[in-house]
């Protein structure tokens, strides 16, 4: 098509407003198969004849139920505008350059997808960290050195609308019954909430260049929650210019409760960003304890939910490197905390580390 264009997906109500969406980069070949090769993100240039791709959109869930229109077409993020599209069999003109290609109808009913089998194989593989939190106390510092996890980024950067606080004996991590709880609550008027990384600000402690990558825990429900458990790049804390990956292993939106979200983002010196997303639909993640992991091999970053392979993508050069492990309980993330139950609780049964 000669540029990259930016994907957008409205799902709009009989008014024409939209409700919610999902605007994206889209893959960079026709055809491309999920976890092939091709199958990049931004990259529209390459395009040439027929394209057919997928895409798991999350639905709110305060979204009223009924029938909506799915309203997409192409946008150019350095120009500023929408691409001029005809519609094809199947689509019509919704005005403003964009076509309707379908109708969504929310029903209260609708039953989740099933997922495959397991098929997570760690035969030759051995444990090189283990965190089961059997210890009465966690040994975690808020910079350490010479904990086992520090309670803050070690770029110093927070996210999200709650503060992550220095630990105290009983907020924001409590261990019972080998179980680490992390809390978000109120704090006058400020939120504050945990994290646990795995490395100090100079790079010492845990970290792993490939690997099997997991944690088992149990989300927190309502409205505002973000749980994560995710991968950064060591290399980038040691030198400012090197592009940083992150590799998130699954993000929990309360919004969606029914939502398991990957992403492998490349955060660029320049300030400039390319992310690879993948939803899947699974219920039950804020009900009960569930295995969230990551296979990194020199070929392909494979994602598995309780040990069923959920995608594959290319490895990109940034992530062969010692990567070092992120839990945390945030709040918000674009979506209102007004709701967001006071206090939240996320629960970690234990996070570990496989290598060859």
């Amino acid at each position: 098509m000669g540029r990259d264009y930016t994907a957008f997906v409205h799902i709009t109500s009989a008014d024409g407003k939209t409700k919610f969406q999902d605007d994206h980069q889209p893959p960079g070949s026709a055809g491309a198969k999920p976890g092939s090769a091709e199958a990049k993100p931004g990259g529209t240039s390459a395009w040439s004849g027929r394209v057919e791709y997928e895409r798991t959109i999350a639905v709110p869930t305060d979204a009223p139920l009924g029938d909506y229109k799915i309203v997409a077409g192409l946008y150019n993020p350095k120009g500023g505008a929408r691409q001029k599209i005809k519609t094809g069999e199947g689509a019509t003109d919704a005005g403003e350059d964009a076509c309707q290609i379908g109708v969504l109808k929310l029903t209260a009913d609708a039953p989740l997808p099933k997922l495959g089998p397991p098929t997570l194989n760690l035969g030759g593989y051995r444990v090189t960290f283990d965190e089961d939190f059997s210890d009465k106390e966690l040994s975690v510092s808020a910079w350490g050195p010479g904990t086992r996890w520090i309670a803050h980024t070690p770029y110093a950067g927070d996210f999200g609308d709650a503060r992550f606080a220095n630990p105290t004996k009983e907020f924001p991590f409590t261990i019972d019954g080998g179980i680490l709880r992390i809390e978000a609550k109120k704090v006058g008027d400020r939120w504050q909430s945990g994290l646990l990384a795995s490395v100090d600000p100079k790079g010492n402690g845990f970290s792993q260049k490939y690997g099997y990558f997991e944690m088992r825990a149990k989300f927190p429900g309502g409205l505002g929650t973000w749980p994560a458990f995710w991968l950064l790049g060591v290399p980038k804390l040691l030198d400012k210019s090197k592009t940083q990956i992150e590799i998130d292993v699954v993000e929990h939106y309360g919004v969606h409760p029914n939502s398991l979200h990957t992403v492998v983002h490349l955060w660029y010196p320049d300030k400039k960003h390319k992310g690879d997303a993948g939803v899947f639909i699974i219920g039950g993640m804020a009900e009960d304890f569930h295995r969230y992991g990551v296979m990194v091999e020199p070929d392909f970053i494979s994602f598995y939910f309780d040990g069923v392979l959920l995608r594959k993508v290319p490895t990109p050069e940034e992530a062969k490197v010692p990567l070092y492990l992120l839990v945390d309980l945030a709040l918000g993330s674009g979506w209102p905390i007004d709701k967001t139950p006071n206090p939240s609780y996320m629960y970690v049964d234990y996070v570990r580390a496989y290598a060859k």
